[in-house]
C-alpha cells in the first residue's frame, strides 16, 4: 500500500509551508549583529526575558523558518526597538542548502518538532510563542500550557477583532477559550469535475454539505454512466479525513476509542468504496477519469486559476452536524503560559494580524483579514483580465474572466459558513497510518488492528 495520503496531508501544512524558506530553513544572523530571526541551532529550552542590551527578548518556535515570519520579525522590530524576536527551528534533517525541496520535511521533523516543544513547555520552560499548527493543541489546552487570548483581544490589542473572519476565530476556540490565533488557513474541500457529473445527467450542490453515503451513491451512479470513472482518492489520506472529522470521539481527552465500532466501521467503508472499484488509488492527474479529487483552498490565487471546467465542492463528512467546508490553520500561534514577555509576544501576534503582513506575498493560506483576502481577490481578476498574472501556468490554460468572477463568489459564499476546525495529533495519525495499510493490503482484521491502534495510542498519551 502506498504511503502517497499521508504526504498529501502533510503537504498542506508542511510543504506548503515551508516552500519560502531559504537555505533549507537556515536562518542568517545579521553580519553587524544581534537580528531578528537569528537563527542559533538547538533550542536550550528557556523561556528569555531581558537580554544584555535591555531588549525584551520574544523566543518564536517553528518547525521550520520561512520567509513569512523572518520578515515579520525585521519589520517589527524596525518598529519597536526595545523587542528582539528570536526565532527558533526545530527541523531534524537537512537538505543540503540551495532551497526547499519536497523532500526537505520528513516525519522525523514532525516528530522532533512536537516532542521537542512539547517537553520544554510541559518542563514549565520552552518557547513564548509556539507555532500550533502540526502541536497537539487539545493536550496543551488541557494541561493550561497557553494562554487564554480573549482578553488580550481587547485589552491591549490594536487589532479590530471584528476585521477578521469571525467564524475562523469561534471555531478556533477550545471550549470559551482561544488558545491559538490562526493567522491564515485553508479549507478541505473536493475538487469536482463539473461537465463530467453534468454528462452523467447528476447535480451536486457545491455549497451542500453531505455524507460519506450520499457520495457513494453519486460514485456508483458516475460508474454506472461511464464506467471508467472513478474518485481519485487514495485510501490513506481518505483513512486521515475520516479520523480528523471524528477525532474528539476518537481521542477525545485524552481516552482513545479505536477499539470501537465507530473506528472499525470507518475501516470497512474505506476499504468497500475501493473494492467496489469506486475509488482509484494512483495519482492520476493527468487524466481526465476522475470525477472527484481531495483538494482545498490553500491560496487565492491556486483557487481562481484552477483550469476551466473544474469547481469546488464541499467534501463529504464523516461529521453529521457540519455546515460548512472544514478548514485548518495554515499558520497558528499560541503564547506560552510560563513566559515572561507575553505582553511583547501578543504584540508580535496583533502586527502578523495587521493589513501589512496579512498582505504579504509570502504568507501561506488564506489571510484571516477578511479585508485583506477579499482585496486579494480583486487584484488577482484585474490582473487576469489585464494578462499581467504571472504564474506557472501558461496564460492560454488560465481560466476566462466569468469563471474567476463565479469562483470568486463561490470563495467569498463558502469562507464565512465554514465552522469547522480540523485538528489531530500528528503522532497518533501516524499510528494510524502504519496499522492501516496491513488492514486494506487483507493481511490483518478490522478487529486486530483496531485494537493494535488502540494499545500503541494509549501507550503514546500515557507518555
Amino acid at each position: 500500500m502506498k504511503k502517497i495520503g499521508f504526504i498529501m496531508m502533510l503537504s498542506i501544512v508542511l510543504i506548503l509551508s515551508a516552500c519560502t524558506g531559504n537555505n533549507g530553513g537556515e536562518t542568517k544572523g545579521n553580519p553587524q549583529g544581534e537580528s531578528a530571526g537569528e537563527h542559533s541551532g538547538e533550542t536550550k529550552g528557556e523561556t528569555k526575558g531581558e537580554t544584555k542590551s535591555g531588549k525584551k527578548t520574544v523566543v518564536l518556535s517553528v518547525m521550520m523558518n520561512n520567509r513569512f515570519f523572518e520578515t515579520a520579525a525585521r519589520k517589527f522590530e524596525n518598529k519597536h526597538p526595545d523587542i528582539h524576536i528570536e526565532i527558533k527551528e526545530y527541523k531534524a534533517s537537512e537538505d543540503g542548502g540551495g532551497g526547499m525541496s519536497m523532500q526537505a520535511i520528513s516525519l522525523a521533523d514532525v516528530e522532533k518538532y512536537v516532542q521537542s516543544v512539547t517537553t520544554q513547555v510541559l518542563s514549565g520552560k520552552g518557547p513564548d510563542l509556539i507555532l500550533m499548527s502540526e502541536l497537539p493543541q487539545d493536550k496543551f489546552v488541557a494541561k493550561k500550557l497557553l494562554v487564554d487570548l480573549n482578553d488580550l483581544f481587547s485589552k491591549i490589542s490594536s487589532i479590530d477583532r471584528k476585521a477578521l473572519y469571525a467564524n475562523i476565530l469561534e471555531a478556533s476556540k477550545d471550549g470559551d477559550g482561544l488558545y491559538a490565533v490562526p493567522l491564515s488557513f485553508s479549507l478541505d474541500l473536493f475538487l469536482g469535475n463539473t461537465e463530467m457529473l453534468k454528462k452523467a445527467n447528476l447535480s451536486v450542490d457545491h455549497y451542500q454539505s453531505w455524507s460519506w453515503n450520499e457520495f457513494k451513491d453519486v460514485a456508483q451512479k458516475l460508474k454506472q454512466s461511464n464506467p471508467e470513472t472513478y474518485a481519485d482518492l487514495d485510501p490513506t489520506s481518505l483513512l486521515l479525513d475520516f479520523m480528523e472529522d471524528k477525532y474528539v470521539e476518537l481521542v477525545g481527552q485524552g481516552k482513545p476509542n479505536f477499539d470501537s465500532d465507530l473506528f472499525r466501521n470507518m475501516l470497512k467503508e474505506i476499504k468497500s468504496m475501493y473494492d467496489e472499484g469506486l475509488l482509484s488509488e494512483g495519482m492520476t492527474f493527468a487524466d481526465n477519469k476522475a470525477a472527484f479529487r481531495m483538494s482545498g483552498i490553500y491560496g487565492l490565487e491556486q483557487a481562481l486559476t484552477m483550469p476551466e471546467g473544474m469547481d469546488y465542492y464541499q467534501k463529504p463528512s464523516a461529521a453529521g452536524d457540519q455546515k460548512g467546508a472544514p478548514f485548518k490553520a495554515s499558520y497558528s500561534l499560541g503564547i506560552n503560559s510560563k513566559s515572561e514577555v507575553q505582553q511583547e509576544a501578543w504584540e508580535f501576534i496583533s502586527f502578523l494580524l495587521s493589513d501589512e503582513m496579512q498582505e504579504d506575498p509570502n504568507l501561506i493560506g488564506v489571510p484571516i483579514n477578511k479585508a485583506v483576502a477579499e482585496k486579494r481577490l480583486q487584484e488577482i481578476l484585474q490582473k487576469i483580465e489585464n494578462g499581467t498574472l504571472e504564474t506557472m501556468m501558461p496564460k492560454d490554460m488560465l481560466p476566462s474572466v466569468e469563471t474567476v468572477k463565479q469562483r470568486i463568489e463561490a470563495i467569498e459564499r463558502m469562507i464565512p459558513k465554514s465552522d469547522f476546525r480540523r485538528f489531530s495529533d500528528m503522532k497518533v495519525l501516524t499510528i494510524a497510518m502504519e496499522e492501516f495499510n496491513s488492514f486494506m493490503s487483507g493481511q490483518k482484521s478490522a478487529e486486530d488492528v483496531s485494537k493494535l491502534i488502540q494499545n500503541r495510542v494509549k501507550t503514546y498519551l500515557n507518555e
